[in-house]
């Protein structure tokens, strides 16, 4: 009955939610007959490094992230994004497979001998046309909101991305009619996002006055307002709108990514004050995808947090000398000819004058974000250089040999304006120049790296690939180096691309006992994750994890029951594959299932348990209580080892219930450690007197009665009774409840799951355990997945002959 009124509620939710209204009134294609199959909302959050991330958290920041951690179980984990660390590369290896797609966010083309940024819509395509030939693209059938590539997505499902957002491609599209429509359908969002813009704007003037009276420059500041507004506010509700109406449609998988954070703190420092701000609104909005995701019908979504890479503090460089790494180089050339009549006599051309940069940045952005930034005559004969963040290309128009490059690359480090280059010797080797000498990449990077000692060899391969880049420059500087302060060669306080600690320092946020490939113990790359999200979305298959179980004389073992209900959730979803991930996320060794449809029509003719099994990676059995003309119903149970089934029957039944049903009990044996392991599984009737009798007979000689001494049993499964009551007083006779076992753990009800009202699942133990811990999980999962909740409990078994209670009452 709870279940039929919550199912019944959560359709009316549905029905009158305004993205089903958007679906409904723009014509949107959904999902069909995909309610038990699954999803993936993948929410990034760009440039937030994990050590930014917890303080934010302990700073109340970002509040519903941590509820996540402390209730619903999510784990954090390292996230390592290679190098180098821009979100182009890292959405290339996470779409595509495909590591160090770019030298750089920013690099020059050596075939078309362009400049350009990975926001150009052309850069864009022209990388992702490369990378989708050599994979399949993570986000095929879904969507993508506010990244560089479509990442397999059609265009009419790519929003507000660098591959998409050209104004043909808006066109064909219609994307801009579809969002000024859904911006008509949340008139009430649209109307709180003003108000918010308004607020946010007085905010960022007074912010940027500050900023000019320090002495920061003022179109950056006024231009820093424009990105609060448009980016922090704008397209985080934007995207967050859309990304609640494509999970509703059912859409396989919706990759969100916000930008706010990452623009600010660009220009204040990612630990700054100002960039923590965006992170409040940002932590709103995934709660409200989140809540979304989980009450959509079309899908059954798991929702993973990610960051694509940190920043790093740095001091920007342009601000420091006018003309930036572009005067440097300039001024090292020119020192080089004045004093090396080798140099001279072979490279007789003076360096280019500094003139074309600042033509350069007069340039029309429309035109350079349109047909990208054709290099000048006097770039084509001499000099250039590419540098967003701390990493910058430097590329000869002549060919300077191997000796010269080296020679120059001293000059720029021992300039001490430039804490690092990198290039390839004549031999073919790679090194990195730096204040202290030289290092060999990749041999001699992980021995100066402050980094964790799993990152730095990491580390080290990826900055010679970096280097190996068909487009990478013929010197590469790098901002950063173990032993001073980061620099940029952009006018920015936080800036990423390089090697750094934080910047290389990701994270991600994922579900408990989420399936990830081997190898990402310590940390978890872009490429990792796409293995693991194709794994979840059932493209791919990952191993099944291996038991928790220890051995030696002492046996350790996670015991659940759970009632399913068929497998239908309080919204009315039937769905093997939620129940599997609300045992998945708690591990257990053995699990008693009760209500179980095999070959049933109202569950779509599934065998539930072997599914649920099949996606655990356990053994199963399976007990029909009933047999219906179109399947059976009854229980379940799952094993880490192989079950060994003792004994399966009837139980008694009264002759005047007022509940007529068939109720059955399974008697197995499992082996952990070689141990003889009993457990016994039911689920009792309605009526009192039958489950005055169904309870004697489990305790009987026909079942626990005629037990072993030396042989541990556990009883459990659905007893509809609760504590106090006449069967209850029968089996605590004669074996121990583990939820009073512990004097330090209180009780907990396990149904119902809308509102825990009754203690009626239960787990009854013989002495030869020892009660580790007892929880009854109540997350959002569990509560929507069955009417019942899990109940669970960690126990130990000392394999001695213990003569039991049981055993000296014959």
């Amino acid at each position: 009955m709870f279940a039929v009124v919550g199912a019944f509620l959560h359709r009316w939710r549905r029905n009158l939610s305004r993205s089903e209204w958007a679906i409904r009134y723009f014509g949107l294609a959904v999902s069909e007959g995909t309610s038990h199959a699954p999803g993936l909302l993948l929410l990034q959050i760009d440039g937030l490094s994990r050590k930014q991330l917890e303080r934010a958290m302990a700073r109340g920041r970002m509040p519903f992230l941590r509820r996540l951690m402390r209730r619903e179980g999510y784990v954090l984990h390292d996230f390592y994004p290679g190098l180098p660390t821009t979100t182009p590369a890292v959405q290339a290896e996470l779409y595509y497979g495909v590591r160090t797609a770019v030298p750089a966010f920013s690099y020059i083309d050596r075939t078309k001998g362009e400049r350009g940024a990975m926001y150009y819509p052309d850069w864009a395509k022209r990388v992702e046309a490369l990378c989708a030939a050599q994979g399949e693209g993570l986000l095929q059938g879904g969507s993508s909101w506010s990244n560089i590539y479509t990442g397999g997505a059609t265009q009419r499902e790519s929003h507000f991305c660098a591959a998409s957002i050209g104004l043909g491609d808006l066109w064909r599209t219609q994307a801009l009619r579809h969002i000024l429509l859904v911006c008509l359908a949340h008139l009430a969002s649209i109307l709180r996002i003003a108000g918010l813009a308004v607020l946010e704007t007085f905010i960022a003037f007074w912010n940027a006055l500050r900023g000019i009276v320090r002495g920061e420059s003022p179109w950056l500041e006024l231009g820093m307002v424009v990105s609060r507004v448009f980016v922090g506010i704008g397209l985080r509700e934007a995207v967050s709108i859309g990304g609640k109406i494509d999970v509703a449609r059912g859409l396989p998988i919706v990759h969100i990514n916000f930008l706010g954070y990452d623009e600010l703190a660009h220009r204040r420092g990612p630990g700054s004050a100002y960039a923590h701000w965006s992170l409040r609104g940002i932590d709103r909005a995934i709660r409200g995808l989140y809540r979304e995701a989980h009450r959509s019908g079309r899908r059954e979504y798991a929702i993973w947090i990610i960051s694509d890479h940190g920043q790093e503090h740095s001091r920007p460089l342009p601000l420091a000398i006018d003309g930036g790494l572009e005067r440097i180089v300039h001024d090292c050339l020119e020192d080089a000819r004045a004093n090396s009549r080798a140099w001279r006599r072979n490279y007789p051309h003076q360096a280019p004058p500094l003139w074309w940069s600042r033509q350069r940045h007069a340039q029309s952005w429309l035109r350079r974000l349109l047909a990208g930034d054709v290099l000048t005559q006097e770039e084509r004969g001499g000099i250039s250089v590419a540098g967003l963040g701390p990493v910058a290309h430097i590329y000869f128009a002549e060919k300077l040999d191997a000796d010269r490059r080296l020679a120059l690359a001293r000059r720029i480090v021992t300039s001490r304006r430039v804490p690092g280059v990198l290039l390839r010797r004549s031999d073919g080797s790679v090194c990195w120049i730096h204040s202290r000498g030289e290092t060999a990449v990749p041999e001699g990077v992980p021995a100066i790296l402050p980094h964790p000692e799993p990152w730095r060899g990491a580390i080290a391969e990826d900055l010679a690939r970096l280097v190996s880049h068909p487009d990478a420059g013929d010197l590469v500087a790098l901002g950063w180096v173990p032993w001073e302060a980061p620099c940029s060669f952009a006018c920015e306080r936080g800036g990423h691309g390089g090697p750094g600690p934080e910047e290389t320092h990701g994270f991600a946020l994922l579900p408990p006992r989420t399936r990830l490939p081997e190898g990402t113990q310590h940390f978890i790359r872009p490429d990792a994750l796409r293995a693991a999200a194709r794994h979840h979305l059932g493209r791919e298959a990952l191993p099944a994890l291996t038991p928790h179980f220890t051995t030696g004389d002492v046996t350790t073992l996670r015991v659940m029951t759970y009632n399913t209900h068929g497998c239908g959730g309080m919204d009315g979803r039937i769905s093997p594959r939620r129940i599997a991930r609300v045992i998945e996320a708690y591990a257990p060794d053995v699990v008693a299932l009760q209500e179980i449809d095999l070959g049933r029509l109202r569950s779509r003719g599934e065998d539930q348990a072997k599914l649920i099994a099949h996606h655990l990676g356990m053994h199963v059995t399976f007990c029909p209580s009933m047999t219906h003309s179109d399947g059976h119903y009854g229980h379940a149970l799952l094993s880490r080892w192989p079950i060994h089934v003792v004994r399966r029957a009837t139980l008694p039944s009264a002759p005047r219930s007022w509940w007529p049903e068939a109720r059955t009990a399974l008697w197995a044996r499992v082996q952990p450690n070689g141990q003889p392991l009993n457990i016994v599984t039911t689920h009792l009737g309605l009526d009192r007197n039958e489950r005055v009798a169904q309870m004697q007979a489990l305790l009987g000689e026909e079942w626990l009665g005629r037990l072993p001494s030396e042989e541990p049993a556990v009883l459990c499964g659905d007893f509809n009774f609760t504590p106090g009551s006449r069967p209850y007083q029968i089996a605590v006779s004669r074996l121990r409840d583990v939820q009073t076992s512990r004097p330090d753990v209180r009780p907990l009800a396990t149904f119902t799951t809308a509102q825990a009202f009754a203690r009626i699942d239960h787990i009854f133990l013989t002495p030869h355990f020892s009660v580790l811990h007892v929880a009854v999980p109540q997350t959002d999962l569990t509560r929507v997945a069955s009417d019942h909740l899990p109940l669970l409990a960690d126990l130990q078994v000392v394999p001695a002959a213990v003569e039991t209670t049981m055993h000296t009452s014959r």
